[in-house]
Formats: structure tokens, C-alpha cells, sequence
């Protein structure tokens, strides 16, 4: 998804040191109110100093919207200082500040206990009990991916991995124990689905650019799809596929973190930054790897200004559901079982693989301006554009002599009308 790379080597190397300071809160936390204040506050500095170093440049949106986008990402950035001065207090601390929002906040949530698959008998007074506010919150979270991904099969992939991630984390997540028609039937096939096509049809309906995040367009199998055959499309989705699902989990762990009801507004505010905030960044995404090894490219930069701070506001929500993680009821102490964890070392291993020989040795790999990597191949391609040219000289030859002669011919003819 989101791959920070097109950015200046000070801009990145001032991101990191921001980051590496952030990080350093979750290892130490002074018993001092003032101090955790100041670092907080020394934090956010940094945050804002480290954006304002990214260069800025127009979206590829009209103007109106354009206008939008700015003030989007000023959310954004706001957002990651109200988390970066959370990460250094206390957790006491930390947990009294939603109480200036709403005064019923601060209290550690009553965690509800029973799973959804103690009963997984196929019957309607079972499925009437699961049937709650979360498959409306499912229909309307995929509606808006809709607008954020725009890609049916990518929508529909992240639609089954996030129930897989589920089905992995059970045992941190005490919700996420589900039935299997719950799993499969409620959420994947109707409310996500429909989530999903409804969301596309506006899109379509609105005549609004949809997405080809696989390579799809102009490939006669599936073998052809780009995804397979340039890094940059597998890095695109690859990186996709790994935020949306820690964005999928965070979701849940940073409400809980901080003592946040799941029914609050202060969730869906975040919802509402993330679905700007991911727009941004992920169209930026697309536009880098759709134009990877075009003319347009060699002419024109695309830079990391919303995918940095996108995976900003994540690494700090990582940071705080981590820090933050006893009585909030998510469990993150606990040890996933071993052949899980196998299962997605494998995956992930493998695909981190496949980048790696699309990246370094497979023959057709290109820069950014169209230039091959390999030099045989490069040779091969600079022959044949010489081919061209001489081609196109041979035709251009072909006409000027056609035209001289036709001239002549014309000149001829008058000749002999005068005699």
C-alpha cells in the first residue's frame, strides 16, 4: 500500500530520528507528571517539524478537492501529535483524557466475556443473537474502503484476510471467536459484500477513476497480471495488505487502550481521518506504481508526503496499543499458538522472497524512468529504439523521395503541354 521510498534522504533520515524518539516511550515513563508533559510535548515538535520537510505538491484531484486534502492532512497531523503526547504519559494519565471529551470516559470498559461461537448451531435465534451494531459497522467500514481501494478483487482479498486475522487472534481478542457461518455468511458474504458493491456502483456511478492495483488491465490470463511480474505492483499491494490488516487490529486495540467505548464518536472521528488520510495516501501509492517505468515518470516525481504520514499515525497507534496494553482487555501478553504463527511466517517470508527476485534478479525489471536493470536487456531495448529511428529516417527518406519524384512527374507534364 503504502510505500514511503520517493523521498529526499534528509527528510527520511529526520522521520526516523522522530520515530526513534517516539518509540523510546514505551521503554521508559517518568513517575513525573511535568516531565511526561514536556517529552510529549518535545515529541509533537519534532512530528510537525519532520512534515513540514517533506515537499509538498499538487494531488491529482481538482481544485475543490484539492483544498479538502489539505485540510485532511492537517487532521492527520494532528491526530499523530494528540498520539505522540498520549504515548509519553502514564497510563493513568494517558486514560484521564478522553474525561475532557466526555466525563463518563476513564473508566476501564467492561469487557464482555462470552465468545460468539460458544453456540454455533445454524438457527435464527442464533443468528438474531450475533446480528448487532457490527454488521452495520461492517456494511459502512467496506463502503468506504470502496472509495479508498476501488479494486473489486483487492477488496474482496482484504475482505477474507481480515477473517483470517480474526480466526488467528482469537486468543487476544476474545470477540473475535466466531462461528463460521457468522464468519463466512454475515460478514464476508453479505455484509462486506454488499458493502463492497454498493460502494463500486457509486464509484462507477459517479464516473469516479477506479483502481487496477493487480495489473489486470490488457492481460489475457492471470499468469500476465503485472503483479507478477514487477516489483513495483507486488511491493504496492504487498505493503497494501500488510497496513490494512495492522490497521484492522489497531482499530480495536487503541479504543480499548485508552478506555474508549466501542459506541463513542471519538471512534468514528478516527475512522473519518483514517478514510481521508488513506484516500490520500493510497492514491498516492497507486500513482507511484502504475507510473513506475513510464515516460511520465522520468519527468515527474511522485513523493511520500501522505503515505509518511499515514504510516505515522499507524506506528503510533502500534506504539500505544502496545504500551497501553494491561486492563485493557485485548490481551496482548498472550502467545498466539505456534502454527499460526508459522503459517503467516511462511506467507509473509515467501512473499518478501518473491520481492526480493523481482527486485534484484528477474531480467525484465525496470527503473523508475523505463531504463532496464539488467544490461543485456537494456542493450537489447536501446538497439531496438535505434532500430526505430532508422526505420522512421527509412520512411521519412521513403516520402521526401516520393514527393520529388511526384513533383518531377508534375513538372514533366507541363513541359509537354507547353511544347
Amino acid at each position: 500500500m503504502l510505500t514511503p521510498i520517493n523521498m529526499e534522504y534528509g527528510s527520511q533520515l529526520l522521520f526516523l530520528l522522530t520515530i526513534a524518539y517516539i518509540s523510546q516511550a514505551i521503554l521508559f515513563t517518568s513517575d513525573s507528571v511535568v516531565y511526561n508533559v514536556k517529552a510529549g510535548l518535545l515529541g509533537v515538535v519534532l512530528v510537525f517539524i519532520a512534515q513540514s520537510s517533506l515537499r509538498p505538491y499538487k494531488t491529482p484531484f481538482s481544485r475543490v478537492r484539492d483544498r479538502w486534502c489539505r485540510v485532511g492532512a492537517r487532521l492527520g497531523l494532528l491526530y499523530i501529535g494528540i498520539l505522540v503526547f498520549i504515548l509519553f504519559q502514564k497510563s493513568e494519565d494517558a486514560r484521564l483524557l478522553p474525561k475532557f471529551i466526555e466525563p463518563s470516559y476513564g473508566k476501564e470498559l467492561a469487557m464482555r466475556s462470552e465468545n460468539y461461537d460458544r453456540n454455533c448451531e445454524l438457527s435464527y435465534d442464533n443468528v438474531s443473537k450475533i446480528i448487532d451494531f457490527y454488521v452495520l459497522v461492517h456494511f459502512f467500514n467496506w463502503l468506504l474502503a470502496s472509495f479508498i481501494i476501488r479494486d473489486y478483487y483487492i477488496l474482496h482479498i482484504w475482505s477474507i484476510l481480515d477473517e483470517l486475522i480474526e480466526l488467528s487472534l482469537k486468543n487476544i481478542r476474545p470477540n473475535f471467536s466466531e462461528c463460521w457461518w457468522d464468519s463466512l455468511i454475515l460478514d464476508v458474504i453479505l455484509a462486506n459484500t454488499l458493502g463492497i458493491y454498493v460502494g463500486m456502483t457509486i464509484i462507477k456511478w459517479i464516473r469516479s477513476m477506479k483502481y487496477d492495483w493487480l495489473g489486470r488491465d490488457g492481460a489475457k490470463s492471470i499468469k500476465e497480471w503485472k503483479v507478477w511480474t514487477n516489483h513495483r505492483y507486488f511491493q504496492g499491494t504487498f505493503c497494501l495488505m500488510i497496513f490494512v490488516s495492522v490497521n484492522f487490529v489497531t482499530g480495536f486495540t487503541v479504543s480499548n487502550s485508552l478506555w474508549i467505548p466501542p459506541s463513542s464518536n471519538l471512534n468514528i472521528v478516527r475512522l473519518v481521518i483514517w478514510f481521508i488520510i488513506g484516500a490520500l495516501g493510497f492514491r498516492e501509492a497507486y500513482d507511484d506504481m502504475r507510473t513506475w517505468g513510464t515516460p511520465f515518470r522520468a519527468e515527474k516525481q511522485i513523493y511520500a508526503q501522505y503515505r509518511w504520514t499515514a504510516w505515522m499515525m499507524q506506528c503510533c497507534e502500534i506504539l500505544l496499543s502496545w504500551k497501553f496494553r494491561k486492563n485493557a482487555g485485548n490481551r496482548l501478553d498472550e502467545t498466539v499458538p505456534l502454527h499460526v504463527i508459522f503459517i503467516w511466517t511462511f506467507c509473509i517470508g515467501g512473499c518478501l522472497m518473491y520481492w526480493v527476485y523481482l527486485r534484484f534478479f528477474y531480467k525484465l525489471r525496470l527503473y523508475k524512468d523505463g531504463r532496464y536493470m539488467d544490461l543485456s536487456m537494456e542493450k537489447l531495448r536501446l538497439e531496438g529504439l535505434k532500430a526505430q529511428e532508422n526505420k522512421g529516417e527509412v520512411k521519412a527518406q521513403g516520402k521526401e523521395s516520393k514527393k520529388t519524384k511526384a513533383k518531377a512527374s508534375e513538372s514533366n507534364k507541363k513541359n509537354k503541354k507547353i511544347n
